[in-house]
């Protein structure tokens, strides 16, 4: 059954890669970027422009684009990658990666709120950098803070909306060999998407809030 999806970042790495898998499939793919690139203009999807994550108004800015559309599955996929160094610690890109990373996800999963149907799935796409558990080499600060603090809000989420039956997942997508990363991975971005979108299918109410690799397997918190 065509699923009305809208996916964030839309325009490059495995925001690109799942629009097109998500629309090849049949699923209305709603495209939300800040800029459009060629590629993703060549795609069978609706795309949204202006659409930037971190500001306050992106709520007034997705009414426009979106309407009164339902919601069948949001993917917050959109987030920036920076690096800091302890003893010349950046505090301007450690913000900047939490109102991206952290806050953007939040700010446009409560504006769409009212737009999700019953039943429906929020897919929060996140990074092992996030796991406590799993940080066993340090650094990257912003980064690593807004991914945990993306991680908790999930759950939160997961939580707030098991009253309408709306399930949340918590998905590393591997180390994927995007622009943001350079290139360098171990999947690339299709391989990604293919399999984020099982582990979108097999989200439930039962694993909701859960915390997984798109492998399949449970990521430590």
């Amino acid at each position: 059954m065509s699923q009305n999806v809208v996916i964030t970042g839309a325009n490059r790495g495995i925001g690109l890669s799942l629009s097109k898998l998500l629309s090849e499939r049949g699923d209305t793919v709603f495209a939300l970027c800040r800029q459009a690139s060629s590629a993703l203009n060549e795609l069978n999807v609706r795309v949204i422009e202006g659409v930037d994550v971190s500001s306050p108004e992106v709520g007034e800015k997705l009414k426009i684009g979106l309407g009164s559309e339902q919601i069948d599955l949001l993917v917050n996929n959109a987030g920036i990658l920076r690096n800091e160094v302890l003893g010349d610690i950046d505090y301007a890109t450690v913000e900047q990666q939490f109102t991206v990373n952290a806050l953007g996800p939040l700010r446009v999963t409560e504006a769409l709120e009212p737009q999700l149907v019953d039943g429906s799935k929020v897919a929060m796409i996140t990074s092992r950098m996030g796991s406590i558990a799993d940080n066993t080499s340090g650094g990257r600060y912003g980064y690593r803070m807004s991914k945990a603090a993306l991680n908790i809000a999930a759950v939160s989420l997961a939580h707030d909306l098991a009253s309408r039956q709306i399930s949340v997942g918590v998905f590393h997508p591997g180390l994927v060999g995007t622009e943001m990363i350079g290139g360098f991975g171990d999947i690339t971005p299709d391989q990604a998407a293919v399999r984020l979108a099982t582990r979108i299918t097999e989200l439930n109410l039962q694993n909701s809030g859960s915390f997984w690799h798109s492998n399949g397997e449970i990521l430590p918190w």
